[in-house]
């Protein structure tokens, strides 16, 4: 069982790379073929090792940075070309609302993990599997006494599909 949650961490991982190296240069609305599977799936993906004696998450992790795409929607929805949603009530954070967000849990450094709305769709004529990301949601670390990482929380909802 732990040999395949381990294989699930790497692919997801390696998804989120892949989507990190893609040139800026991309078609902005892709047609995606096949069978939609997923509407929607909800999952999350670790983005920052809470632990450096954990060789197997360092290695899956090794190529992977997103500090890009973390500054890149920040700055979208601070200048209000990406509206931003409220984890819990899914209300739209005014702006005073979000750079509290932001500022009180360091959000640019403190990422730790970001968790995907997406829609899957299969073809099986080529065999491949698209995804289309729908919303974004980073969540950052929260510590305890002694400075271990105690779990994450939700900072707020970016939707992609949204866009002013």
């Amino acid at each position: 069982m732990e040999f395949s949650n381990k294989i699930v961490t790497a692919l997801i991982i390696s998804g989120l790379f892949l989507f990190s190296c893609q040139q800026k240069n991309t078609v902005e609305h892709k047609e995606y073929s096949g069978v939609k599977i997923a509407n929607p799936i909800i999952y999350e993906v670790l983005i920052n090792n809470p632990n450096p004696e954990d060789d197997w998450k360092t290695e899956c992790l090794a190529n992977t940075n997103t500090t890009e795409l973390i500054k890149d929607i920040i700055n979208a929805v601070r200048n209000g070309d990406l509206p931003a949603f409220d984890y819990y009530d899914n209300h739209q954070l005014s702006i005073p609302e979000l750079e509290k967000i932001i500022s009180d849990s360091d959000l640019i450094h403190k990422t730790g993990n970001i968790q995907f709305e997406e829609e899957w769709y299969w073809d099986s004529e080529k065999l491949s599997l698209d995804k289309r990301v729908k919303k974004i949601m980073f969540g950052y670390e929260v510590y305890d006494a002694v400075g271990k990482i105690r779990g994450y929380k939700a900072s707020f909802v970016v939707d992609l599909g949204a866009k002013k």
